[in-house]
This record gives C-alpha cells, structure tokens and sequence, in this order.
C-alpha cells in the first residue's frame, strides 16, 4: 500500500490533508524557488511545484508524493510574502477594492506517473483601508502570500470568490482527492 507524502512544510496544506481525513506524511525538499518569468503563470507554478517533488519522489519512489505552490496574482505580478509591516501594508492597499487570482500549481507523484495541475481562483476584495492597520496588527499576515489568510481575520477583507476557497488557503484539495482516487 503506497503511503502519501506532502513534500511541503506549509500548516495550511497540512491542515487541508487533515480535515479530509487524508494519512500522510510531510517530508519537504528545500529547493531554489525562483520562478521561470519566460513561462505563464500557470506553466511556472507546475513546474515549481514538479521541483518540490522531484527530491521527495526519489526518497519515495512507489508512495504519492504531493507538492504544491501558491502564489497570489495582481496586474501581472507575482505577489509573495511580505518581509515586514510596511511590505504587508503596501501589498493590501494595492488588493484593496480589487480582483486578484490566487493560482496553486500542484504535482502529484504516483509510482513512475506524474500529474501536474493548476488551480486558478479569483478573489474580490472590499475596500479594505479603514480594516488594514487592526489586520496588520493581528501579525497574521506573516508568512502569507498576498499579505493574508482567507481563513483568518482577513476573512472579512473578501467581498467574494469565483472558484475554490481552500485553494485560496494553499491546496485545491476537492482536486487533489480526484486525482488520488484514480
């Protein structure tokens, strides 16, 4: 029986396998995770994601090996983890009263078989202005793509969402599961 591995340290990913009941392990690879400009967005987190899995599936050649990358998505840019207060403060007045798409790019090692997706969701944000500083104190945004969390404070930032919340949080697990079930 093969034994699924999450080759990534991410709590939220951890948390998603979790409430879906899903027995896994983490053992996460530590690569450069410079993405390819020269590619669409899309095409960049595959392949990140790929690398993820790449070092985890050699260690497990017969498990399911799941990597993931999420990136938040803005007027063609990649917008990562803030490094301090004034990066998160910036970031949220850009999203405020704006769309942006959060996309994962996910591969999923089973045996020698890889598949490689990516999730696209949009997410409209209220004018937020008046809720920024109060956010920013919470230090929830530490560590978080786009400055937030969907499932924390920033919940009510979110006027709403075209696509899958959780893959908002980090992992399109509804995907994920119908992948595993093949």
């Amino acid at each position: 029986m093969s034994k699924i591995i999450l080759a990534s340290t991410s709590p939220r990913r951890k948390e998603l396998l979790e409430r879906e009941g899903i027995d896994f392990k983490v053992d996460a690879s530590f690569i450069d995770e410079t993405l390819d400009d020269s590619l669409p967005i899309e095409k960049r987190l595959c392949d990140l994601a790929m690398r993820k899995a790449y070092p985890i599936h050699q260690k497990y050649p017969h498990d399911i090996v799941i990597a993931a990358d999420t990136v938040v998505y803005f007027d063609h840019c990649v917008i990562g983890k803030p490094h301090d207060r004034q990066e998160a403060y910036e970031i949220l007045m850009r999203l405020s009263h704006h769309r942006h798409d959060v996309y994962t790019g996910v591969a999923i090692y089973m045996g020698n078989d890889l598949k490689t997706f990516c999730e696209k969701t949009q997410v409209f944000f209220k004018d937020i202005t008046a809720m920024i500083d109060d956010y920013l104190d919470s230090n929830e945004w530490m560590g978080k793509a786009g400055a937030y969390g969907i499932q924390g404070k920033a919940s009510v930032f979110v006027d709403y969402i075209v696509g899958d919340r959780d893959n908002v949080i980090g992992l399109p697990i509804t995907k994920v599961k119908e992948c595993l079930k093949q």
